[in-house]
């Protein structure tokens, strides 16, 4: 039996735990590492030298990430590369699209007699992968930018005589998750933010403007979180592409507090947090720590087991217990913030808080 474990992607705090927790779940099983995200799998760049034991617990990731737009061509010179290396089980980390990516592979091994069996451990700080309560990655994250937007929001109190408004953007090509974890404020609930604003919620300029005058009339200053999807024909950014082949550099939080000091004569500044928020080390969750090794570990061990589970995802539920989910019910879909939840008024996210605070542990 061999084994084999890649990644595709961008890092998150804690996917190195999953890498650790794979590594513990194959046992004695001979396993191999992909090293450079779906490229790796592409051109074959594969090794069968472990991390040193210190990587494991480090942010960034071992496996490398990276995102290539798959052809049929390159699933035919996966599938033959993993059977010249002997491989008979294949983890892959990742999201959604990165579920649809491994139920191809599993698919075009199987159309062509091969019995490669294939399980996706998910990761993603975007919290944007179906059939989970929470992904591994999102906890820290959250955890990062409550944290960070209370201080911006105690720094921005100081100076609001010079800065009227300051808008702060978070990642989030499609859902609002992030942008609903920078509100959290139980921690410190003087320091919440103003306004939100998601991907969820079609953007109005009027509606926009309108809020912050109304604000900066009751408080004198505003803040806003905006997530990086919100509103890309402003921005021209390639949040919405399927690929995401293309580098995604923010940019939408500067253009909106230009319009906003321009039409309401108001000083405001713009700002993009960018991948601080995917690799900061310092505010690691401690429970997306330890889920994320609990995934990894249980992907290993389905593939070590000769008559275990293939074509499936490890998911994940409210209480860190794990479970089989059909690759087909999650590769390419888009866990939306609910209905309950999808509101520009931080002040009414008390159960958001409430289903948040145990995974950040902030108070």
């Amino acid at each position: 039996m061999t084994l084999l474990i890649a990644q595709t992607g961008a890092p998150t705090p804690v996917v190195n735990r999953s890498l650790a927790g794979f590594i513990e779940g194959v046992g004695d099983a001979e396993l191999l590492f992909a090293h450079g995200g779906p490229d790796a799998l592409v051109e074959g760049r594969i090794t069968d030298v472990p991390p040193d034991g210190r990587e494991l617990v480090r942010t960034g990731s071992w496996l490398r990430g990276g995102r290539r737009s798959i052809t049929d061509d390159d699933l035919d010179t996966i599938v033959d590369t993993l059977a010249a290396r002997g491989v008979t089980g294949l983890g892959l980390i990742g999201g959604n699209g990165t579920m649809a990516f491994l139920s191809a592979i599993g698919q075009r091994a199987s159309q062509r007699g091969n019995g490669l069996r294939v399980v996706g451990i998910p990761k993603t700080i975007d919290n944007d992968i179906v059939r989970v309560d929470h992904t591994p990655g999102f906890a820290s994250a959250a955890r990062y930018l409550a944290t960070t937007v209370t201080d911006m929001a105690r720094d921005h109190e100081a100076m609001a005589g010079v800065e009227t408004l300051r808008i702060v953007e978070v990642m989030g090509r499609d859902t609002g998750w992030l942008a609903l974890a920078a509100c959290y404020h139980e921690h410190d609930e003087d320091y919440a933010p103003d306004l939100v604003l998601t991907p969820e919620h079609a953007f109005d300029r009027d509606d926009f403007l309108a809020d912050i005058d109304r604000i900066v009339r009751e408080r004198r200053r505003a803040l806003v979180v905006v997530s990086e999807g919100v509103a890309p024909e402003l921005t021209r950014q390639p949040v919405k592409a399927r690929n995401h082949t293309q580098l995604i550099q923010g940019g939408i939080a500067r253009i909106l507090a230009e319009d906003a000091s321009a039409a309401l004569n108001i000083s405001a500044r713009g700002e993009v947090i960018g991948t601080a928020q995917r690799c900061n080390s310092a505010l690691v969750s401690p429970v997306d720590a330890r889920e994320a090794r609990r995934v990894g570990e249980e992907a290993g061990a389905w593939l070590r087991d000769p008559e275990g589970l293939t074509n499936v995802m490890v998911g994940l539920d409210r209480d860190g217990e794990v479970a089989p989910v059909a690759l087909s019910d999650v590769g390419g879909h888009v866990r939306y913030v609910p209905q309950e939840w999808q509101t520009n008024d931080p002040s009414l996210l008390k159960s958001f808080h409430s289903w948040l605070s145990p995974l950040v542990a902030l108070v």
